[in-house]
This record gives C-alpha cells, sequence and structure tokens, in this order.
C-alpha cells in the first residue's frame, strides 16, 4: 500500500514538472522527493529487516525445537529399543531355562527308569542265584550278624554235667553259631534249622529246645496247658501250680540251684497285682554270685541283647547273653532282675524257676 502511494507521487511530481520547468521548482521537487523516499525507504529497510529478522528467528527456534524434539524422540527410541532387547533378552533367557529345567526332569526321570529296572534286575537275579544254592551253603553264609567270641565264651561248663544237660548246651549253642537269619516277632513260630532261619518270641523258641531236647517234659506241660504252642503264662502258671510227684518237672526255689538247662520265666504285676506279660528264658551255666546279686548267663529270643551277648547291638532274635537277678538274701527266692549289667533293676514282677526231667 506505502509502495502505491509512493508511486502516485512521484508520478504527480513529474506532471507538474512538465508543466511547471524551472529551477526553483526543481530544487523543491527534488528535495521534497529525497525526503519522502528516505524515510519510506528506510522504514521498509527497517521493516524488511525485522521481519527477516524475525522469519530468522522463528526459523532457528523452530529449528531447535524440532531438533529437540527429535533428540527427544530419539532418545525415547533408543530407550524403548534398549527395553525391547532387554526384554527380548529376558524371554530368551527364561525360555533357555525352562527348556534347560525340562531337559533335566527328562534325564532324571531316564536315570531313575534305568535305575529302577537296574534294580529289578538285580534282585530277580538274586533271587535265582540264591533258590539254587544248597542249604549247606545257605548256612555256611549267614546273613544276620552275630558275635562269634561271645558264642565260644559261652563254653561248655567245667563242672560235670549230665548227658541231656550237655546235649542242651551244645544244641543251643551249635544253633546260634549256625543262624543265617533271626528275627523277634511276638507270636512267631518260623523256625527253618536246616536254613538258618528263625523268627520266633520268647515261648515260641523255648517250646522248640524242650520239644528237641526234653520232649517227654514238653509233652507234659501241652498236656496240662491244654495248647500246643505254651505261651509265657502257661509256663508261669504250670510251674507254680508243679506237684512234688509230677514226672518231669521239678520246681526250683533258689537261683543258686539252677543248672544248664533250666526254664526261669517272669510276669509282669499291674497295679492291682495281676500278671500281664512276661518272658522266658534258658539257663545255660551256673549263676555266679555277687553279694545278693547272681550273673546268669541264659539263651532266649527277645528284641534286644543282654550283656556279652551273641547277638550284635541293636539287633534281635534269639542269641545267648548275660543278665542279672537280685534275690531276697535268706530265701535266696528272686524279686527283681537287670536286662543288662548296669541296667535299671525291674521288681515290679514275679517270678517261676523249674527243671525238666525227661523220665520214660
Amino acid at each position: 500500500m506505502f509502495d502505491w502511494m509512493m508511486e502516485q507521487l512521484v508520478n504527480k511530481v513529474r506532471l507538474n514538472l512538465a508543466s511547471n520547468i524551472n529551477l526553483k521548482n526543481i530544487f523543491f521537487i527534488t528535495a521534497m522527493t529525497a525526503w519522502l523516499i528516505h524515510p519510506a525507504h528506510a522504514t521498509v529497510s527497517h521493516h524488511a529487516a525485522r521481519t527477516t529478522h524475525s522469519t530468522t528467528a522463528i526459523k532457528t527456534v523452530k529449528q531447535t525445537k524440532t531438533s529437540k524434539t527429535v533428540k527427544t524422540v530419539k532418545s525415547a527410541n533408543r530407550h524403548t529399543s534398549g527395553k525391547i532387547r532387554q526384554a527380548s533378552s529376558q524371554k530368551k533367557k527364561t525360555a533357555s531355562t525352562k527348556t534347560a529345567k525340562k531337559q533335566s526332569k527328562k534325564t532324571t526321570a531316564r536315570k531313575y527308569a534305568v535305575r529302577k529296572k537296574t534294580v529289578k534286575l538285580s534282585h530277580k537275579q538274586k533271587t535265582a542265584a540264591v533258590s539254587r544254592l544248597t542249604a549247606h551253603q545257605k548256612v555256611s553264609k549267614p546273613t544276620t550278624k552275630i558275635d562269634v567270641a561271645n558264642v565260644s565264651r559261652s563254653h561248655m561248663p567245667s563242672y560235670l554235667l549230665s548227658t541231656i544237660e550237655k546235649n542242651l548246651v551244645n544244641f543251643v549253642r551249635n544253633t546260634v553259631a549256625g543262624i543265617r537269619y533271626t528275627a523277634y516277632k511276638l507270636g512267631g513260630t518260623r523256625i527253618d534249622e536246616n536254613r538258618g532261619i528263625y523268627v520266633v518270641d520268647c515261648s515260641s523258641y523255648v517250646d522248640h529246645i524242650l520239644k528237641t531236647i526234653y520232649p517227654r517234659a514238653y509233652s507234659s506241660l501241652t498236656n496240662w496247658s491244654g495248647t500246643e504252642k505254651p505261651t509265657t503264662t502257661d509256663y508261669y502258671q504250670y510251674f507254680t501250680n508243679l506237684s512234688d510227684d509230677a514226672k518231669h518237672w521239678n520246681t526250683i526255689e533258689d537261683v543258686e540251684e539252677l543248672r544248664p538247662g533250666d526254664i526261669l520265666v517272669f510276669r509282669y504285676k499291674n497295679r492291682r497285682g495281676a500278671e500281664t506279660g512276661g518272658h522266658v528264658m534258658i539257663v545255660m551255666d551256673k549263676p555266679t554270685r555277687e553279694g545278693d546279686t547272681f550273673k546268669v548267663r541264659i539263651a532266649d529270643a527277645a528284641s534286644t541283647g543282654h550283656s556279652k551277648d551273641t547277638r550284635m547291638p541293636h539287633s534281635s532274635g534269639i542269641g545267648i547273653g548275660t543278665m542279672l537277678l537280685r534275690v531276697n538274701p535268706k530265701t535266696f527266692q528272686p524279686y527283681a532282675y537287670a536286662w543288662k549289667i548296669g541296667s535299671r533293676w525291674e521288681s515290679n514282677v514275679n517270678f517261676a524257676m523249674a527243671r525238666p526231667i525227661d523220665l520214660s
């Protein structure tokens, strides 16, 4: 707009110059033109410069903002890309770990299956091998460990024994020495002499010895009790009711009179004085006295061994060992026992003792 006005003014001046041309007017017009044109030019130039500077500044600001935005976006992209790579790496590690665990489980399962199969095969092979052994071979390689030194220590007494007493002592010692397997089991009656297997309780073991060495005395007991398998109750009641004219048994009142082959039984007393449970055993040697205490070497079947026992520690079954009896110093009748030398005394018991006599 301003340029157009200036152009119109210049045209008017030119027309005036053409009609009134003189030196004075020319000077005046020239001066006016110079005055008019210079500020306008300056204004236009300044305005253009300001416009150019503003445009440049705006462009610079825009470029700066754009550059910052681009940098921010790039930085965000790099951060996001890093997270994505990290997440991808973590997923790969997790997948790798899961694969390794699965592979480990499969390997373990295969090993277990192979081991199980091997154990089964080994068991079958062992069973087949054992079935091929002869009875002599089985007895010669016992699986139940016994204390051989204590078997040897259960020597034949040096004093004079009757033939039947010698037979009993030898029978028990040979039985213990030939054990292949033995265990205590309440009510157990498994006895296989050829294979050396004895799974019994105390009464069934004494029954077996009496049937072998004293068959008539054993028949007398079973006839009186009315059972083929007498228990500790039957032994105790039979001994306490023996008459003086009994043919196959003699009652023993004094511990000092005990000899190899005699039977010793006790019954536990409850609060009312009745017997509940007990133990029966066979004497293997004459008792040794120490004041009012006697060491007695006995053979029995029990869940644990006695002192100087043929059974190994923490093992059960049949064996030979030493226990203690405490007696009344006036009557020498027992009233308490200690299972081992040094163990606590049990006095809440009733005792009975008898000697089998194998008379025709």
